[in-house]
């Protein structure tokens, strides 16, 4: 945002004339405190959200553990009821076997050596059945221990970032009712025509009354400013407007290693 990244410059006399000018710089501070506000409030306002899509993703690894579960436990209760047909299939056997002794006639003889075939066959179907479920069982516990451990990952991160979002926030909550002092105190010695002037700018920019002026334009608009302007903004001594989007201009001189450069 413009005029949020004066931290790291010094506010101070540019080339010229002229003391800096403290209402200026009181704003300047005043805006630094504001947009901080801002910022703090928006994060605190989005934790909710936030703490929704946490809640959100962990159901979805808890939908997963309990798809992986229910899916195993379908495999085992279709396996126990395969291996309860073979054994009643096994029984039918015995029965079709010990009944074949029984047999007077060839025909009645043949007919049950069909019969005694034909559960064989079911048998062995069934048989390869359970074989290829034990196997997708494997592969099925596999995948539940996946889904099991991943969701407690999940589980654990979530609740790490949920305790690190509550500690922010009460961080935050903290930090502004600072900044808030801070903006009484240098509300109380700002002129009230400037102050109230610079309250209006800011409702009007999204809480963004000042803005650095520099190569000679203005860094929220990117208006070029008239080379007069902008040698009189240089040096602070004085409160100025930008033309095209209103707000005040302020200037910082540049680093050390870039002045050396532009040299």
């Amino acid at each position: 945002m413009p005029g949020s990244g004066s931290g790291e410059r010094q506010f101070n006399r540019g080339k010229g004339a002229g003391a800096v000018n403290e209402q200026l710089e009181r704003l300047l501070r005043l805006q630094e405190a504001d947009l901080e506000i801002l910022s703090l409030e928006r994060k605190i306002t989005d934790i909710p959200q936030e703490i929704q899509i946490l809640e959100e993703d962990l159901q979805q690894s808890r939908g997963a553990l309990d798809s992986a579960e229910k899916r195993l436990e379908e495999n085992r209760e279709s396996r126990r009821l395969q291996e309860g047909q073979v054994e009643d299939l096994r029984q039918k056997l015995s029965k079709y076997k010990t009944q074949l002794m029984e047999v007077k006639s060839n025909k009645e003889y043949q007919a049950m050596l069909h019969e005694i075939e034909n559960v064989e066959k079911v048998i062995s179907e069934h048989e390869d059945g359970i074989l290829e479920m034990m196997m997708e069982a494997d592969e099925l516990k596999d995948e539940l221990e996946s889904a099991r451990s991943q969701a407690q990952q999940r589980e654990e991160e979530a609740g790490q970032q949920r305790k690190e979002k509550e500690a922010f926030a009460s961080q935050a909550d903290q930090k502004i009712a600072q900044l808030l002092q801070r903006k009484e105190d240098l509300s109380q010695s700002i002129a009230s025509e400037v102050l109230i002037q610079y309250q209006r700018i800011a409702d009007a920019h999204s809480g963004v009354a000042l803005a650095e002026a520099r190569d000679q334009s203005c860094q929220a608009c990117h208006v070029r400013l008239r080379p007069q302007v902008f040698a009189e903004v240089r040096t602070n001594s004085e409160i100025h407007r930008c033309d095209s989007c209103k707000r005040i201009l302020y200037y910082l001189p540049p680093p050390p290693e870039e002045s050396q450069a532009a040299q």
